[in-house]
């Protein structure tokens, strides 16, 4: 498994175009009338498609044959047509997917007066530049559209080529402010291409085009600030922003020469307080995530500073975790807004402090109030002080009228026939324009349980967080392929519990779901690991395709979650951080010193893999639960350590 950025929200709604290898089931009477009306229409058969189309008059894909119907032939002699179309199927995504198609063949017949009717400017920068090209043409004066077109052009990238003749001309008619040319020459510095900051030069006034030579040496070579002779001093306000930059990059690469480069250069440069705090942010924040001295001193010398950012504040939890300084963990908590105060990871160890200091009663107050939370610091909580953990089931109870409405809604029933004949990406989109429509929370629960009930689960656990319903635990936490699971708990000899706990946590339980980086299926397997293990365990497999099939996915996953295992001595939190991040990175977060297991998780440096533990330890208990199976994950993150002695 590759490092990935899994947005849950995102992963929900992402599908493929791929079949499984599952058998085909068996489709209804309208279902098979509607394949073979597609495949008519496409074979150019018009006597059959039209018997076909005739026999589906009352079915709710219909939409889905008149719209490739529409796209055979759109253009501006069809606008009637396609203006009808549009209205009628309003609640389709249909409607805007057409939409859009005419957009694109008014643009490529170069029909603006037309497009400007149906085209919403800002969505499409090549379509922008080509209307505002429109209307100077037409005689609309440059200064009207300025606004328009300097927005355009103050972007940290090159624009497609279609803006160039409209930015040529804006140019052309003095129209470019210099705020505007210093406001995307800054941006471009900091994040945009090299080459691009080198043609922005032009733009600056003569007496600061050194300061683009300046940055095009810092972005090549941080480290070049440090040289005594760097910063000629002409514009401190805008060579500051240099040193900042500089720094900071330099920091997330070797801590100390940062930390060092920063004490011999900043004097040199008078910084404003924005500009030191920057700085100094990201310092500790790089020196606190490899375990460096220096971060205990500069947390405590700013305790009371950033306390605003959770970041930072996390970051100071950790450093003096790690020394066990449990009095200024007091202190930084009676310090924070009351926000932060509220969260469960600050009442935890808030709690944990009191408890360490001699506070017990107190400190076992809040720990029973915490303890009955279905969550990573709530079963925390329970195990500190040894009471039963909660699953806290509470089954949606949705009236029949409101289940039977969202029932019989035209989005409901598209996508139910998308979802039956493997159209998954439709069935998606339909499913969206659904969740725009929706008013109540009853609604939402309705449409959860609905989704649930067809065994589109990750689909239902989106949209019961959408209604802000999180006790059904039988929505939240489906038991599907349980089976399939403890077969390969078995032969792998880990808790079926905690491989579930890995798919919810990985694709939300979806056997579809297909993330950015590629990685396919319930475990989020890559195909690279499917076909070197598909080998190594004589694993049926032969296309990425097969890891949608969710018996094969289960035993990819589990043989890799197992690998990890036993790579990492038997480690649970280890093997659970490098199915998400790597082994590698793993090994690298080892080195940064032995604590106790949960202050070692507190202390993993990606914050993306820091929440995902969290998560899949919850859920690994969660299924223990569901399944009436014994667990001491949480016995084993509060009673070892972690990591390797410094």
């Amino acid at each position: 498994m590759t490092m990935r950025t899994i947005a849950i929200a995102l992963i929900l709604t992402i599908v493929t175009f791929f079949n499984t290898s599952q058998a085909k089931p068996a489709y209804t009477t309208d279902q098979k009338a509607f394949i073979e009306a597609e495949k008519a229409l496409e074979q150019g058969s018009t006597r059959e498609y039209q018997k076909l189309k005739k026999s589906l008059a009352h079915y709710s894909l219909l939409p889905y044959l008149e719209y490739e119907e529409m796209k055979e032939n759109i253009n501006k002699n069809n606008k009637q047509d396609i203006d009808k179309f549009i209205e009628k199927y309003d609640t389709s995504p249909l409607s805007n997917r057409l939409r859009w198609d005419f957009i694109r063949e008014l643009a490529k017949t170069k029909n603006y007066d037309l497009m400007e009717q149906y085209y919403s400017f800002g969505s499409v920068s090549s379509y922008d530049c080509l209307l505002l090209s429109h209307q100077a043409m037409q005689g609309k004066p440059i200064s009207a559209l300025s606004e328009q077109i300097a927005n355009l052009w103050n972007v940290s990238k090159s624009q497609p080529k279609e803006c160039d003749a409209i930015f040529e001309k804006w140019i052309d008619n003095n129209q470019l402010q210099q705020d505007v040319a210093y406001q995307r020459f800054y941006q471009t510095a900091h994040e945009g291409p090299i080459g691009l900051l080198s043609y922005l030069k032009r733009y600056l006034p003569r007496d600061e085009q050194y300061l683009a030579d300046l940055w095009l040496k810092v972005r090549r070579n941080p480290k070049v600030v440090t040289r005594s002779n760097f910063f000629p001093g002409k514009n401190l306000d805008k060579e500051a922003p240099i040193l900042v930059y500089a720094v900071k990059r330099l920091a997330w690469g070797d801590r100390e020469d940062a930390y060092s480069a920063w004490k011999r250069t900043q004097s040199r440069i008078p910084l404003a307080g924005a500009h030191k705090s920057d700085v100094e942010r990201t310092l500790f924040l790089a020196l606190a995530t490899e375990n460096n001295p220096k971060a205990v001193d500069m947390a405590k010398d700013q305790i009371k500073d950033y306390l605003a950012d959770e970041l930072v504040n996390h970051w100071k939890l950790v450093t003096f975790l790690r020394s066990e300084d449990w009095t200024t963990i007091t202190e930084l908590y009676d310090l924070l807004p009351f926000e932060q105060q509220s969260s469960e990871q600050w009442r935890y160890w808030y709690a944990v402090a009191l408890d360490k200091l001699g506070q017990n009663e107190e400190a076992k107050i809040l720990l029973s109030d915490l303890a009955s939370e279905r969550s990573y610091y709530g079963y925390k909580a329970a195990t500190r002080i040894q009471v039963p953990i909660q699953l806290n089931h509470e089954p949606l109870v949705i009236s029949e009228s409101v289940m039977n409405s969202v029932r019989q809604s035209a989005n409901v029933e598209r996508a139910k026939e998308l979802y039956a004949l493997g159209r998954y990406l439709d069935a998606s989109r339909e499913w969206r324009s659904l969740m725009s429509k929706l008013d109540s929370t009853q609604e939402f629960q309705a449409a959860a349980i609905i989704a649930n009930e067809w065994g589109w689960y990750n689909q239902s656990i989106l949209t019961i967080a959408r209604a802000q319903v999180w006790d059904d635990t039988d929505i939240r936490f489906p038991t599907a392929f349980k089976d399939d699971y403890i077969k390969m708990g078995k032969q792998v000899q880990l808790p079926p519990h905690w491989l579930m706990g890995v798919a919810r946590q990985e694709s939300a339980y979806g056997p579809r779901a297909v993330s950015p980086a590629g990685a396919y299926g319930l475990m989020q397997v890559m195909p690279n690991t499917a076909k070197a293990f598909a080998q190594k365990f004589q694993i049926p497999y032969s296309h990425r395709s097969d890891l949608l099939d969710p018996a094969i996915n289960i035993q990819m996953g589990s043989r890799y979650l197992q690998m990890r295992f036993e790579e990492l001595e038997q480690n649970p939190v280890y093997a659970s951080a490098a199915y998400n991040a790597g082994k590698s990175r793993v090994e690298e977060w080892k080195k940064f010193g032995r604590y106790p297991t949960e202050v070692w998780i507190e202390a993993i440096p990606y914050t993306e893999t820091r929440d995902y533990i969290k998560r899949v330890m919850t859920y690994r208990q969660v299924y223990a639960l569901k399944l009436g199976l014994d667990d001491d994950i949480f016995e084993y993150i509060l009673s070892t350590q972690t990591g390797d002695n410094k």
